[in-house]
């Protein structure tokens, strides 16, 4: 059979895996649970990477133990460089036959890889948050990416714990809620299955599952939907966090990305930007305040985009990039476009 490319999406809650052929065609495709190593464990996280490739072998016509000729992955998690490199000895240790050659880059990367070779800034909102400028020379300037004990700000996690803090510090007469908690607070008690908030420190932390955390986001998602205005204000201030990682970034973006028709492409990953319309308010009030400054002149115009296809898939082309091989990518086909916005 002809060479196999394959790529990998790792994120904190799941996962995904393609396998390309040399030609740029998806061969097959796979899901799985989360696959980030600081959550779960470099073991598992390996098992479980061997296991969707070995899958998508299966549904791909080709001979599992006859290796891939690359393996690019994009993980959530995947920054440090020692961490890297003994993941990619244990994967050639542990699984001869998964693949001959291995990448492996963060997801931010991964998912700008997917929908361009031109550069911009990719702004993560998942389980957890993340900010990366890719400059189109290749160099990086990253903002947040720490996980929940030091940032997460704006993710699903950071949302879901808003929320909860809120409720918590009202009850206890510490803090003055910005509006009422009635509905967060039944929310919270039917979503953890509790009648009090005693029952919710065993989900805190004998049994603390960050993604199982993180999806409460969704309960309030829903309530904000619905006009809630407690959830609406803590949507409202995520898209102002989100919005402060891109004027965090901002002095060090060359000024080329600017001048593009798309003004500044931003790519937006992950699930929390499907409540785009309840964060607009806040992320745009922040990128106008930061426009108003004559450092920041020729940001006239942003665009928002969102991926299509997986970030394995920009995972695969990284990883045969890496060994020489260029992958063809229809990037156009590979993005939506879903809000721009000039100042």
């Amino acid at each position: 059979m002809a060479a196999l490319f394959g790529g990998v999406e790792g994120g904190g809650t799941h996962s995904k895996v393609v396998l390309i052929s040399e030609d740029g065609k998806i061969l097959a495709e796979t899901d799985g649970p989360c696959t980030n190593h600081w959550l779960v464990g470099s073991d598992k996280c390996l098992e479980r990477i061997n296991e969707m490739v070995s899958e998508a072998k299966g549904k791909a016509g080709a001979n599992p133990q006859v290796p891939l000729r690359s393996l690019g992955l994009s993980l959530s998690g995947g920054e440090q460089k020692e961490a890297i490199k003994k993941l990619i000895e244990q994967l050639q240790t542990r699984f001869p036959q998964l693949s001959e050659n291995y990448y492996i880059t963060t997801d931010a990367i991964g998912a700008m890889a997917t929908a361009t070779d031109h550069g911009g800034v990719v702004l993560i909102s998942g389980t957890g948050s993340n900010c990366k400028l890719i400059n189109p020379d290749g160099s990086e300037v990253s903002c947040g990416g720490w996980g929940h004990m030091m940032g997460d700000e704006g993710s699903a996690f950071w949302i879901a714990h808003q929320a909860v803090k809120i409720v918590f510090d009202c009850l206890d007469n510490l803090e003055v809620p910005p509006h009422d908690i009635a509905y967060v607070k039944q929310a919270m008690f039917d979503y953890f299955q509790i009648s009090d908030r005693m029952g919710l420190l065993t989900h805190l932390y004998r049994t603390f599952e960050k993604s199982k955390f993180a999806g409460f986001c969704q309960k309030l998602a829903e309530g904000a939907q619905a006009g809630d205005p407690l959830c609406r204000h803590i949507f409202n201030k995520a898209g102002e966090v989100l919005a402060r990682h891109i004027v965090a970034v901002l002095p060090k973006i060359d000024k080329s990305l600017f001048r593009g028709e798309l003004g500044l492409p931003i790519l937006c990953v992950g699930s929390v930007w499907n409540s785009w319309d309840m964060m607009k308010e806040g992320f745009l009030k922040v990128l106008n305040q930061a426009r108003c400054q004559e450092l920041y002149s020729s940001f006239s115009k942003f665009t928002l985009l969102k991926l299509k296809h997986s970030s394995a898939l920009g995972g695969a082309s990284l990883g045969a990039k890496h060994i020489g091989q260029a992958l063809p990518l229809d990037y156009t086909a590979n993005v939506d476009v879903f809000y721009t916005h000039s100042f």
